[in-house]
């Protein structure tokens, strides 16, 4: 049986992350404000400022990681003149240079949501959750997450083709 020891570190993530020594840490999950957002909490980051503002937080968190670990970031582009900003995407690649690889996303659906004020568009009812690793090889626990499949899975399972089954 495998023993995790959590730990909650409370403070700005710049100054905290330099205590925490090298590939300690076996997952990171953050939603840092987004570009333009929170400005009378964080003071905001213009959208063009993001990557430059995010990434010594990246460099951090690449170091603290264990090479088996994961980190999940929680962040949605912002909308400016009525078109998505690419900052997201921007990150993204310069996290890949900076040695981070891109090894999945996921969707955070808002069940919540209602249409927005806006003429040209729906309120937003997802967010992304972009996975990234140190390694190829890392730890993941699909079985904690599995669920049943049900009866539909006979009738599913028997059509599958011989590829499917590979």
């Amino acid at each position: 049986m495998i023993l995790y020891k959590p730990e909650i570190y409370l403070g700005d993530c710049k100054e905290v992350l330099r205590q925490i020594p090298d590939n300690t840490v076996d997952l990171i999950i953050t939603s840092p404000p987004y570009a333009d957002q929170r400005k009378n909490t964080y003071g905001g980051i213009h959208p063009d400022k993001y990557v430059e503002w995010f990434l010594p937080v990246t460099e951090q968190l690449l170091r603290v990681l264990k090479p088996t670990g994961t980190f999940v970031l929680n962040i949605k582009e912002k909308v400016v003149d009525a078109e998505r900003s690419t900052y997201v995407l921007e990150l993204i690649l310069a996290m890949k240079k900076q040695g981070w690889l891109w090894t999945e996303e996921f969707i955070w659906h808002k069940k919540n949501c209602y249409p927005g004020k806006w003429s040209n568009r729906f309120r937003d009812a997802w967010e992304r959750l972009l996975q990234f690793n140190k390694e190829r090889k890392f730890n993941m626990y699909q079985e904690a997450v599995m669920v049943p499949m049900g009866d539909w899975k006979h009738r599913r399972l028997s059509n599958l083709s011989e590829t499917e089954w590979q």
